[in-house]
Order: structure tokens, then C-alpha cells, then sequence
């Protein structure tokens, strides 16, 4: 039996912007927010990667870095929908931005959905892999263990909205980041 081992790669790229707080209606400063691409992995029977699979963890990790770039892209400017990178705390006030309530509302369903999947996938599993009489009840148990913490992942993410709500509800007005796409061209001129 052969010994694989799993090379991976990620790349990253700062994107500059600011905001005026609504708050206390300071100026950010120039902040940093960092789109991170998906994790380029190559699988081979060697410690060290030669040059043609460097190349392909390589030109695999930039193309999952393009493709972020070009969603938070599309998210902000046609849809008005800022990632958490973009933080939206105030450096001044320490207050929350109005703007980043998109953000939260965009990522709400992803950890309960994922916690559905799996509750699915194991409890499949359990039903029909296990050797144990009573299979129907582990498999439900397991299903219903993951359907409860979609639930309450659910409910967390519901607390985090009303919050972040209830916190920017007192803004004076509402801005938007001021976000400096010219630095990052090149990645959104990418095929």
C-alpha cells in the first residue's frame, strides 16, 4: 500500500477601503480587507512536488483566489452584499457599520445547511453500514444530534442579525465602504 501525501495552497489578496463611521461620523482610515480563495490541494506518492504539480497547485490556487475576487466583486457592486472581510467596526467608536448587515444575512443559512447535509449523510450511514441491531435508532439519533445543532446554529445566527440591527439602528445616516477595486484589476480582468 502506497503512502500519499496532500499538498496544499491558498492564496490571498488584500483589498484597501474605508468608511465613514455612522456613528460618530469619523473617517476610518485606509483598512485592509484580506478575500482569501479556496484551498488548492494535489495529491501525490511524493514528499516534494515536482515542477509540473507545483505549477498545478499553483495555477489552481490563483484560479480559486480569481474566482473569489470576482464574487465579493459582484456581491458588493451589483448586490450590495459586503463579506466579513470588509470588518465594519468603527476604529474610532468601536461601533458597528449598518452596511455589514448584508453580509450576515448572506452567510445565515450556510452552517445550518451544512449541518443538515451531514445529519443526512451519517445517519444513511449509520443505517445502513453499522452492524448493530438497533440501527434505525442510532441512524435517527445521529440524523436528529445534527438536525438540532442546525437548529441552534440557526438560532445564533438570528441573534447575531438582531444585534447587529438593534446596534446600527441609532445611526445618524447610513454609509457604504468606499472600496479601492483599482488594486486588485488584474484579478478581475482574469478569465
Amino acid at each position: 500500500m502506497g503512502t500519499y501525501y496532500k499538498h496544499t495552497k491558498t492564496e490571498t489578496v488584500d483589498v484597501p477601503y474605508s468608511f465613514r463611521c455612522e456613528q460618530c461620523m469619523q473617517d476610518s482610515g485606509t483598512l485592509k480587507a484580506t478575500i482569501t480563495g479556496g484551498r488548492a490541494e494535489v495529491n501525490t506518492n511524493f514528499k516534494e512536488l515536482n515542477d509540473k504539480n507545483q505549477q498545478k497547485l499553483d495555477e489552481m490556487a490563483h484560479t480559486y483566489l480569481v474566482k473569489e475576487v470576482k464574487k465579493t466583486y459582484t456581491n458588493v457592486t451589483e448586490k450590495q452584499i459586503y463579506s466579513k472581510a470588509f470588518k465594519d467596526k468603527c476604529p474610532h467608536c468601536q461601533k458597528p457599520q449598518s452596511w455589514a448587515i448584508s453580509g450576515v444575512k448572506n452567510d445565515m443559512f450556510s452552517t445550518p445547511i451544512v449541518c443538515i447535509i451531514i445529519g443526512i449523510i451519517l445517519g444513511v450511514g449509520c443505517y445502513f453500514f453499522t452492524g448493530v441491531e438497533n440501527n434505525l435508532m442510532i441512524a435517527i439519533a445521529v440524523a436528529g444530534i445534527c438536525f438540532v445543532l442546525a437548529i441552534g446554529s440557526l438560532i445564533v445566527n438570528i441573534i447575531k442579525l438582531q444585534t447587529k440591527k438593534t446596534q446600527t439602528s441609532a445611526s445618524v445616516q447610513q454609509n457604504t465602504p468606499v472600496i479601492d477595486w483599482g488594486e486588485i484589476q488584474d484579478l478581475l480582468n482574469e478569465k
